[in-house]
C-alpha cells in the first residue's frame, strides 16, 4: 500500500513538473527580465508625459532700496506675477499626453508580444527535437538489434562482414545525429531558461497540440490589423503629431501675465494689479511648420507600414498554406507503417540484401524526418500568424 502511494505521489509530482507551451508562455510573461524592465520604463515614460502640463510657477519678488541721503527714505517693492500660455494650449497638451501614454502601452505590448513569440517558437522547436530524439532512440534500438544479429551470423559463418559493417555505420550515423539533437535541445532549454528570467523550464513533450485554426487570409489580415501593437503604435504616433500641430498653434498665440504689485516710498504706499501680454513675433517662428512636417512624416510612415504589413501577412499565410498541403501528403504517407514491417520481413527471409534494406530504410527515415520538419514548420508558421493572440 505504501509503495502504491509513493508511486502515485511520484507520478503526481512529475505531472505537476511537466509544462505545456501555454504554461511556458505564462511563466515567461511573469518572469522575463526584459519585460519587467520594459514595464518600469513604460511607467517612467508615462510620468514624463504628465510633466509640463501646468502653467509656470508664480514669480514672487521683493526689493528693498536704502535711500541716500537718509531723508530720502527707503523704498520697498513687492510683486507676485503669474504667466500662462494661451488657455487652449493646456487642453491640447493634456490630449497629447494621453495619446502618448496609450502609445507607451502599445510599445510595451509589442515588446511583450515579440518576447512571447520568441519563447513560443523556441518551445515548439524543442518539442520537435524531443519528438525527433524519441524517433532516433527507437531507430538506434532497431538497428542495434539488427547489428547484433548480423554480428552473430558472421561469427557463426552464416553471414558476411559487409552486412555487419553496414549496420555499424548506420548505428554511428544515428548516434551522431542523437548527439547533435541533444546539443540543440540543451541550447533551447538554456534559451527558454533565459527568457523565463533564469528559472528552469521543464518541457519534455514529444507531441504537438492540435494545430490552431488559422482564419482565411482576409479575415486574418483584418484581425491582425486591428490588434497588432506595431501598427497601433504608429497610428498613435500619427495622432500625437496631429495634436502637436494644434499645441504649436496654441503656443504661438500671445502669452498672458497677471499679478499683484506693492510699493512703499517716503511713507507712501502704492498697490494694484499687474497685467501683460506677449507679442508673438520671433520666439516660436517655424514651430507650427516643423510640427506639420513631422505629422506628414508620421502619416506616411503609417501608410508604408500598412502596405508592408499586408504583404508580410500574405507571404506568411501563403507559406503556411503550402506547408499545410505538404504536411497532409506526408501524413497520408506516414499513415502506412506496414511498409517498414514488410521491409524487415523481406530482409529476414532473404528476399533483399542488406545493402538494399539499408537503402530503403534510409529512404524511409529521410521521408519521416521531412515529415517531422514540416510538422514543426507548420506549427511555428501558425504561431507566427496568430501572434496577435499572445
Amino acid at each position: 500500500m505504501i509503495t502504491i502511494l509513493c508511486l502515485c505521489l511520484l507520478v503526481a509530482v512529475q505531472a505537476k513538473a511537466q509544462q505545456s507551451v501555454a504554461d511556458v508562455l505564462q511563466q515567461v510573461a511573469a518572469n522575463n527580465k526584459t519585460l519587467q524592465a520594459a514595464a518600469q520604463y513604460r511607467e517612467a515614460r508615462k510620468l514624463e508625459y504628465k510633466t509640463g502640463l501646468n502653467p509656470e510657477d508664480p514669480l514672487v519678488e521683493y526689493d528693498y532700496f536704502n535711500g541716500q541721503p537718509a531723508e530720502a527714505g527707503n523704498q520697498k517693492e513687492f510683486a507676485v506675477t503669474q504667466r500662462i500660455d494661451f488657455p487652449t494650449a493646456y487642453g491640447r497638451k493634456r490630449r497629447v499626453a494621453n495619446l502618448q501614454e496609450a502609445q507607451a502601452d502599445y510599445q510595451y505590448a509589442q515588446q511583450r508580444q515579440d518576447i512571447l513569440l520568441e519563447a513560443q517558437q523556441a518551445a515548439l522547436q524543442l518539442i520537435y527535437l524531443n519528438k525527433q530524439a524519441r524517433e532516433l532512440e527507437k531507430r538506434y534500438e532497431d538497428v542495434e538489434a539488427l547489428y547484433r544479429r548480423f554480428q552473430k551470423s558472421t561469427r557463426a559463418g552464416e553471414g558476411n562482414v559487409l552486412d555487419e559493417n553496414k549496420a555499424r555505420v548506420r548505428l554511428l550515423d544515428i548516434r551522431t545525429t542523437l548527439q547533435a539533437n541533444k546539443a540543440r535541445r540543451r541550447v533551447l532549454q538554456e534559451k527558454l531558461t533565459e527568457l523565463n528570467g533564469g528559472n528552469p523550464v521543464a518541457l519534455s513533450d514529444t507531441a504537438f497540440t492540435a494545430m490552431p485554426a488559422v482564419p482565411a487570409f482576409e479575415v486574418l489580415d483584418s484581425l491582425i490589423e486591428v490588434s497588432d501593437p506595431r501598427l497601433k503604435t504608429l497610428e498613435q504616433q500619427a495622432r500625437v503629431q496631429e495634436e502637436k500641430v494644434k499645441v504649436a498653434k496654441a503656443l504661438a498665440l500671445p502669452k498672458l501675465e497677471g499679478g499683484y504689485r506693492y510699493q512703499s516710498i517716503l511713507g507712501q504706499t502704492f498697490q494694484g494689479v499687474h497685467a501683460g501680454i506677449s507679442i508673438p513675433l520671433w520666439e516660436r517662428r517655424n514651430t507650427v511648420s516643423t510640427q506639420q512636417a513631422y505629422s506628414q512624416y508620421a502619416q506616411a510612415q503609417l501608410e508604408a507600414e500598412r502596405v508592408a504589413h499586408r504583404q508580410e501577412v500574405r507571404q506568411a499565410y501563403e507559406e503556411y498554406r503550402v506547408l499545410q498541403e505538404s504536411l497532409r501528403d506526408y501524413q497520408e504517407l506516414m499513415a502506412r507503417p506496414e511498409n517498414l514491417r514488410l521491409l524487415e520481413k523481406a530482409l529476414r527471409f532473404g528476399e533483399i540484401s542488406a545493402a538494399e534494406y539499408f537503402m530503403e530504410l534510409s529512404f524511409y527515415y529521410d521521408t519521416y524526418d521531412k515529415y517531422l520538419e514540416l510538422e514543426a514548420e507548420a506549427q511555428q508558421k501558425a504561431a507566427e500568424l496568430l501572434r496577435y493572440t499572445l
